[in-house]
């Protein structure tokens, strides 16, 4: 691990709430347009329980920092913060997502990214309450509108084909096939993921590292009310952090690592590999590429063979996985 962590009881000052049902996350880096909205609108929240907020920054030098400290004065049994005091030789954020996550007191944690907001006051009880209520579900999370600053605005939902059946219970599995919950959207279960695995210090997408891990647990509720909102802009991470290099290779590594510790990813990661490569020889062949038309024949067959020979899917899953995509062929 490459640095000691705070242990929770350095971190938390004594004028916290004691006993938080719910630790609220915000992750933040150079947000100084955004984080007050952030946090207030963690503040609007009508609850009938107590709850903390651990704020991670990430070594801010635009004047985050000024606004988090005034606020953490405003409300001191509230709001805890962890200024980090470097830059660290890792990737980028992940000592503040790691250091904020363990800080966590509650039974709950709700995760915000700094430059999103919530937008509903009733968002935290409504969640809580469910998973008070149902003990087989470890994790919730709903609808959010995604704001660009060309002014284009959608739902987050509609960019993903999880949601066209009005599907609202989703599992394990469905999080493998690939990423749809929006990291401020979602409130999970504290204490089931335990210590973070060594290779989590390798990954990129730290959030959906902890969507595989926690819902190895139990089920997960989708809301379809919309209760946040998501801004795109030209300094968030994930404009950054796109189109550079060390991210590309730090992505196909992830992919190794997912496929090592998570069996249906890797089941999935096969099956459209394999679909991707006979796509690619059927374009060959029309082409009259005849060696690439062999070479993507053989990779398809190969990573056919990996995904029928995947030992987490029985077969009528793997029947299922075939008819679907069958399916939608027949449809075009």
């Amino acid at each position: 691990m490459p640095i000691n962590l705070l242990s929770v009881n350095e971190a938390v000052p004594q004028e916290l709430s004691k006993n938080p049902l719910v630790s609220v996350s915000i992750i933040t880096y150079n947000h100084k347009d955004f984080i007050a909205d952030a946090i207030e609108s963690v503040l609007m929240q009508e609850v009938d329980f107590e709850y903390e907020i651990i704020i991670g920054d990430d070594f801010s030098n635009d004047g985050t920092q000024e606004i988090i400290k005034a606020y953490q004065e405003n409300y001191p049994n509230k709001i805890q913060l962890i200024l980090h005091p470097r830059d660290y030789d890792c990737v980028p954020g992940r000592i503040n997502n790691i250091t904020n996550i363990y800080a966590c007191r509650g039974k709950y944690i709700a995760m915000l990214d700094g430059d999103d907001s919530w937008i509903s006051t009733d968002k935290l009880q409504k969640q809580v309450d469910f998973l008070e209520e149902n003990k087989d579900f470890v994790l919730s999370f709903h609808e959010m509108l995604l704001c660009y600053t060309n002014g284009k605005i959608t739902f987050s939902s509609s960019r993903f084909p999880n949601f066209k059946n009005e599907k609202t219970v989703f599992y394990h599995e469905d999080v493998t096939e690939g990423w749809f919950i929006q990291t401020s959207s979602l409130i999970f279960r504290n204490h089931l993921i335990g210590e973070f695995p060594e290779w989590f210090w390798e990954i990129y997408s730290a959030d959906y590292t902890i969507q595989l891990l926690a819902t190895r647990y139990g089920k997960i509720k989708y809301f379809p009310e919309l209760r946040a909102r998501r801004n795109y802009h030209p300094n968030s991470f994930t404009a950054t952090q796109q189109s550079n290099d060390i991210t590309l290779k730090r992505r196909k590594w992830e992919n190794v690592i997912f496929g090592q510790n998570f069996p249906s990813y890797r089941a999935f990661k096969d099956y459209n590999s394999a679909k991707d490569n006979f796509r690619a020889a059927t374009k060959n062949l029309k082409d009259i590429r005849l060696n690439g038309f062999i070479i993507d024949t053989a990779k398809g067959l190969f990573y056919s063979g990996r995904f029928l020979g995947n030992r987490y899917f029985n077969t009528s899953k793997k029947v299922s996985i075939l008819q679907k995509y069958f399916s939608k062929k027949l449809k075009r």
